[in-house]
């Protein structure tokens, strides 16, 4: 089944006037973190989620904060539901992202202009209080970009330490 929304995560303080806070429905993080391959980090990262489908009709957008982030998928909380396996295109806007990157071109990029792009399937999705938090896990996505995530994400919990 496809929904006809758009997700969109912004930063900006009109869209996301407070901090991304811990919700109810989120299992404690000790839990969750054992059961992840990657490490997830707290940022309220710009994204934009599209249902895969062809052709690519028109989408109302929805906006909503980011939660968390990681190499193998990030969170969302969003105001409307999602059918559990449906697969979506990302985009993440990450700054800063290429000095984190193995590639080669890294150094030639705009440091403004990084993005993830990346197609992920909705793992899993928790109701609380009106709202929605939604996993979703890269399915496809490209290994520098994950590796560029999986160093932003350790350098990021090294700082915190």
């Amino acid at each position: 089944m496809y929904s006809n929304d758009v997700l969109v995560l912004t930063r900006e303080e009109s869209v996301m006037p407070h901090q991304p806070k811990p919700l109810l429905s989120c299992p404690p993080r000790e839990e969750t973190d054992n059961m992840r391959q990657y490490q997830r980090l707290l940022r309220p990262y710009r994204v934009e989620a599209r249902p895969l489908c062809f052709p690519m009709p028109p989408h109302p957008v929805i906006n909503a904060p980011c939660y968390d982030i990681g190499a193998g998928g990030l969170c969302v909380e969003a105001s409307r539901s999602f059918e559990i396996g449906e697969l979506m295109q990302i985009r993440v806007h990450v700054p800063k992202l290429n000095k984190y990157s193995p590639s080669f071109f890294k150094s030639y990029e705009n440091d403004a202009e990084q993005y993830v792009q990346c197609i992920g399937k909705v793992a899993w999705v928790r109701s609380s209080g009106g709202k929605y938090l939604v996993g979703l896990n890269f399915t496809d996505i490209d290994p520098d970009q994950r590796k560029a995530l999986k160093n932003l994400v350790q350098k990021a919990m090294q700082a915190q330490s």
